[in-house]
């Protein structure tokens, strides 16, 4: 009887711990980017967006690329949508916010992307920090974004 109860608390953190994937999803090859910002005449509003774009027009209206000195900086290169969409996720606030992608699945025409998402150190600056996730196009309708296990958007192709 000692075992089954010692047994249980291990059963219960595993079950709490492993991700609520669908088991008919797909995992999904990718690429994250970080390196872009929000372009100024945007037009998003709002502490976060949820983004699906499509076109390498409607991405170049919401972002832009900003070169630093000194770091190796990872851009969506010009011909990404040609077979790719970007899924794209903006926080707005006092902190800059940073991303760890987990995974991204598909099921269906529906992508949903996982990832980890901390926010920094408040300021009296305003940041705009986007995470921005390429996955191939073919039939993707929709994505959703669970953010620290939880889902907190969706956006569709209009």
């Amino acid at each position: 009887m000692a075992r089954v109860l010692l047994a249980a608390p291990a059963l219960l953190a595993a079950a709490l711990l492993a991700p609520a994937d669908d088991p008919k999803a797909e995992k999904v090859k990718f690429e994250a980017y970080t390196d872009h910002f929000e372009k100024n005449n945007a037009g998003l509003k709002g502490d976060e967006s949820f983004l699906l774009v499509n076109t390498r027009e409607g991405f170049d209206k919401v972002f832009g690329v900003g070169v630093v000195a000194g770091g190796k900086q990872k851009f969506v290169p010009k011909d990404a949508f040609d077979t790719k969409v970007a899924a794209a996720v903006i926080h707005r606030g006092d902190a800059p916010w940073t991303y760890k992608v987990e995974g991204v699945t598909a099921d269906g025409g529906t992508v949903t992307v996982r990832y980890s998402a901390k926010k920094g150190e408040a300021s009296t600056a305003k940041f705009a920090s986007p995470l921005i996730v390429t996955v191939p196009k073919a039939g993707v309708k929709k994505v959703v974004f669970v953010e620290n296990g939880k889902e907190v958007g969706t956006a569709e192709l209009k």
